[in-house]
């Protein structure tokens, strides 16, 4: 049997086999970016801390979160049971007049010591030292989170039906205890540790998380490199030179367009069920943003990448063709 009976069916294979590795590591670039995000952001917790911690100098998320410690401390405080001894103590031999006089006055009292305590808290919460305290309040959300999503039966977080997720407020208290001791606030010192959470998830949304974890602990580190060596080898395999490049590049743009399209159709999503859990919008967007924020930067460099090398498969032909046309046109017959 001749090499010309026996070429044509391998180049009939090789057309679909190379365009079928082209398109699979196309499709699978987006997932890999998520893949390695998850890996990087969800299970390292110095990457974790230095992602969110940046969000302790906003002054809207400063704002939120001076105003749910101050909710934390007030229900954990009884203002009441702190005046009141003082002025029954003061109105005893005052007779009924007195007792209202005390009364009134006590219920100023009472409000002045909020209004301290809050005016407190903000400029604790807004002071340069607190970076350090809202640090230690993501780590532990932070171990936490991980817990949950490897289904570990010591966390102290579960997954229920009805459970949130989310920056814990514990370790702020702790520090803002602290400080307004030390500013001389001596009723502070009665506010015990607090369990609360500022809830950032439900647990559906950490049972979706919870699948992407665990495909991203299995393929996030090789994942990347499989989708390189399925365009590279459906380059090699269809072997058309320049225009398998600007098809393979512009496969690999379109995969990653479409995970920028459905980041900002998740960030409408994501935004309304925050919403619904009582985050303001402005605290929200800062927090998606910061969430799916390695994820733009990775897929706009690799769109970028993608495009300029499709661009120069393109144009470089090009001018060189027409080079080659005036340098032949200049030769001397």
């Amino acid at each position: 049997m001749s090499d010309d009976r026996v070429r044509p069916p391998i180049r009939r294979w090789r057309t679909p086999v190379g365009v079928a590795l082209i398109a699979l590591g196309a499709l699978l670039a987006p997932v890999s970016i998520l893949s390695t995000w998850a890996v990087t952001q969800v299970t390292d917790t110095d990457r974790f801390v230095a992602t969110f911690a940046p969000l302790g100098a906003d002054d809207e998320v400063q704002a939120y979160l001076a105003s749910r410690v101050t909710e934390a401390i007030e229900e954990q405080v009884d203002f009441p049971a702190l005046v009141d001894p003082f002025f029954d103590a003061v109105t005893a031999d005052l007779g009924s007049v007195g007792t209202l006089a005390a009364d009134a006055v006590k219920g100023l009292v009472q409000q002045g010591a909020r209004q301290l305590l809050s005016s407190a808290v903000s400029g604790i919460v807004e002071s340069d030292a607190f970076s350090a305290t809202f640090e230690q309040s993501l780590r532990v959300s932070h171990t936490i989170l991980v817990r949950a999503l490897t289904d570990d039966p010591d966390a102290l977080v579960q997954l229920a039906p009805d459970g949130t997720i989310g920056v814990q407020l514990g370790p702020i208290v702790e520090g803002v205890k602290q400080r307004l001791i030390d500013s001389g606030l001596g009723f502070a010192a009665a506010i015990p540790e607090v369990d609360r959470v500022i809830p950032l998830a439900t647990s559906e949304s950490l049972v979706r998380l919870r699948g992407v974890y665990a495909v991203a602990q299995a393929v996030g580190f090789w994942l990347p490199w499989a989708v390189v060596a399925l365009l590279v080898g459906g380059l090699l395999i269809l072997g058309r030179g320049i225009r398998s490049v600007i098809a393979s590049a512009g496969a690999l743009a379109g995969g990653v367009a479409l995970l920028l399209v459905g980041t900002g159709i998740g960030r409408a999503v994501a935004l309304r069920e925050l919403d619904a859990l009582g985050l303001p919008p402005g605290v929200a967007s800062l927090v998606f943003d910061r969430v799916v924020g390695d994820i733009v930067s990775a897929s706009v460099w690799v769109l970028c990448f993608a495009l300029l090398v499709a661009l120069l498969c393109w144009v470089v032909p090009i001018a060189a063709a027409r080079w080659q046309r005036r340098k032949d046109a200049s030769a001397p017959a």
